[in-house]
């Protein structure tokens, strides 16, 4: 089991974005990631 790949992306989002549960993109679960200044306004749109 190499996991060479998950050690380079162990955060999904970019730089300065933090990620805030998931959203689903063309039927797919996908990290849902915002910017770390407005995480704070976004817990309305959290789902499971």
């Amino acid at each position: 089991m190499a996991n060479n790949k998950n050690d380079k992306e162990k955060d999904p989002c970019w730089k300065n974005y933090e990620q805030v549960g998931m959203k689903e993109k063309d039927g797919k679960q996908v990290p849902n990631c915002v910017p770390q200044n407005d995480s704070s306004k976004s817990s309305s749109s959290e789902s499971k």
